[in-house]
């Protein structure tokens, strides 16, 4: 089987959940089918690394073209040229991991889709990329050979909102690398980070761009309430860089006077944030709308309690294993925080239940699920 796979999304920079998700994925997809022949193609951005091996050097060479990412995005889907094989040789699979169905002469086209965002909370883009997710989206609805939805509340807003066959989607959910999150926690290099970052004590976490969909003013409101109610309050620590519309996050701080404990980390490499995230007091992640959720997996993962959304694909993810309450709800989401202060049985327990509940969600499951929709599309064509 030959695969073309257009990996634009890797050469991001900085790297977020998107681009994290690509980089697993395409491990994974390399360690459990190493006879399956994998090209990479990319656009890369001004900013970007130039090379995958960049990145990691185990992934395979790739053509990378620079500074042409909207200039492939306005062809491949008002001409469909030029072919991916163009670049990649003759393949079977063609396959987009960001919304993105590349062009192809021969190949069957694939497109995995995140979410749908702009459909659902057009208010939480920019205008350009509000356009240019939504002319992406349409073009594959249209024209794909298959769509991979990473979760069941994804493959439904596929349906609802594109009109998309239920049988063209297939769910192929996001995962994690358990020995990322194991062994002992080395507690001198996390207070090493917590100090440079000026975080003392415990805190919750919140792992995200600061970006509308992300609730984040919502959040400081009810932590602002939290503070009120409670003498020995953990700090609010918030790893992710400033995005779209971010000011109106420390508009909030400023204005709630959270300056000494609301802290902002801003953007931390992977092996930081991973750090902070297991030795936080909890993850609060009340996200308004996610097509899966990584970061609340990948807190399970670290064995802390996660408080999550209830909308979209978040209660998918997090189970029976995290606090859910309505994300508009700020006295719900000061109540969540407060029950995880005052009650360290419950702490135990949702951590337990929440390593439980990644084993569920592995890489590797996601790649050979990802095989499989490859093997029927071929098969179909033949």
């Amino acid at each position: 089987m030959r695969v073309a796979l257009d990996v634009s999304c890797l050469l991001e920079r900085p790297l977020t959940g998107v681009g994290y998700t690509a980089c697993h994925l395409l491990r994974a997809l390399l360690a459990v089918s190493p006879e399956t022949q994998f090209n990479c193609f990319a656009t890369r951005a001004h900013n970007g690394p130039r090379t995958l091996q960049d990145l990691d050097p185990s992934f395979p060479s790739a053509i990378v073209v620079p500074f042409a990412r909207l200039l492939k995005y306005y062809l491949w889907t008002s001409s469909n040229w030029p072919p991916i094989e163009t670049f990649c040789g003759p393949v079977d699979i063609a396959h987009g991991l960001f919304h993105d169905l590349p062009a192809a002469r021969r190949a069957a086209r694939v497109a995995t889709i995140h979410d749908l965002s702009c459909f659902r909370c057009p208010e939480t883009h920019t205008p350009r990329t509000r356009a240019v997710q939504t002319r992406l989206l349409r073009h594959s609805a249209r024209h794909a050979d298959a769509l991979v939805a990473v979760s069941e509340s994804c493959k439904n807003d596929l349906v609802e909102l594109l009109g998309v066959p239920p049988e063209l989607v297939r769910v192929v959910p996001g995962g994690v690398y358990l020995r990322e999150f194991a062994g002992e926690l080395d507690r001198q290099v996390l207070k090493a980070v917590t100090e440079r970052l000026g975080i003392h004590g415990e805190y919750f976490i919140h792992l995200g761009t600061l970006e509308p969909r992300k609730n984040v003013p919502r959040l400081l409101r009810a932590y602002a309430t939290l503070r009120s109610r409670c003498r020995e309050c953990p700090k609010l620590v918030l790893v992710g860089k400033p995005g779209w519309l971010y000011q109106d996050v420390f508009d909030t701080i400023q204005r709630l006077r959270l300056h000494d404990c609301a802290i902002h980390a801003g953007y931390l490499e992977r092996r930081e944030a991973i750090l902070l995230l297991r030795g936080a007091k909890a993850c609060v992640y009340p996200s308004l709308y996610e097509g899966f959720g990584l970061p609340v997996l990948e807190a399970m993962a670290a064995g802390t309690p996660v408080i999550t959304s209830n909308r979209a694909a978040l209660p998918e993810v997090a189970g029976d294993a995290a606090i859910v309450v309505n994300p508009e709800d700020e006295d719900a989401l000061t109540t969540a925080m407060e029950s995880l202060i005052a009650d360290s049985a419950r702490v135990e327990t949702m951590k337990q239940k929440g390593l439980t509940r990644a084993h569920r969600f592995t890489w590797e499951q996601s790649a050979r699920r990802l095989l499989d929709v490859y093997r029927t599309c071929i098969k179909a064509q033949r």
